[in-house]
């Protein structure tokens, strides 16, 4: 999705509240996965991910007061990502200091290298690979099954449609009928993000 949003600014308000569970359940949906798999990429083991990743949105919770993008324009993905990398950091320097591992000191020095623009655009497309999940969950619950399997299988999977409207039984209109509709769906749900934030994709 080429204009998947910046996280929304109403979410980040509500944040500031650690007791709407509501908001603060939005954002791990989203947040979460992304975390997880990009300490995983900084070199972490599956079980000091998970911990790494609890330590993030820890960290999140206490600084989010002080994050105010409507007043500096600041993007909040490059934001998280600087706590993401301090996280990783702190966790290597730690390994180093304790177990004198010449391995977690090569990789401390990666992790504490100045992010390029590979690096920020990886973390760009991330968030946007989860962000289509989350909005394709949604959509999924709000369409017939049918018409979610007609364009899983021509749209995401790539099969074309008279084999996808043989094993579903509809005829190839019909079918092209039901992604249209879907993908339109996917689409309204996508702007609808776009129009709650004040700026565009980084």
């Amino acid at each position: 999705m080429e204009n998947t949003p910046e996280t929304r600014y109403t979410l980040i308000d509500r944040l500031g509240d650690p007791k709407n569970r509501v908001a603060w359940s939005e954002f791990a949906n989203i947040y979460q996965p992304l975390i997880f798999r990009i300490c995983q990429k900084k070199g972490l083991q599956y079980a000091d991910a998970v911990d790494a990743t609890q330590e993030v949105l820890s960290r999140v919770s206490r600084a989010i007061e002080r994050f105010k993008p409507q007043a500096n324009r600041a993007s909040f993905r490059p934001w998280l990502y600087q706590i993401a990398r301090n996280v990783v950091t702190d966790y290597f320097r730690r390994r180093g200091k304790f177990g004198n591992d010449l391995e977690a000191q090569d990789l401390l020095e990666l992790v504490e290298a100045t992010p390029g623009n590979d690096e920020t655009a990886e973390f760009r497309i991330e968030y946007q690979k989860q962000i289509f999940l989350v909005i394709a969950r949604e959509v999924s619950k709000q369409v017939k099954p049918q018409n979610w399997k007609a364009f899983w299988k021509t749209e995401v999977e790539r099969r074309p449609i008279p084999e996808v409207a043989d094993e579903l039984g509809l005829n190839a209109g019909a079918v092209y009928v039901a992604r249209s509709r879907v993908l339109a769906r996917l689409r309204k749900a996508a702007q609808e993000r776009l129009n709650d934030s004040s700026e565009a994709n980084q």
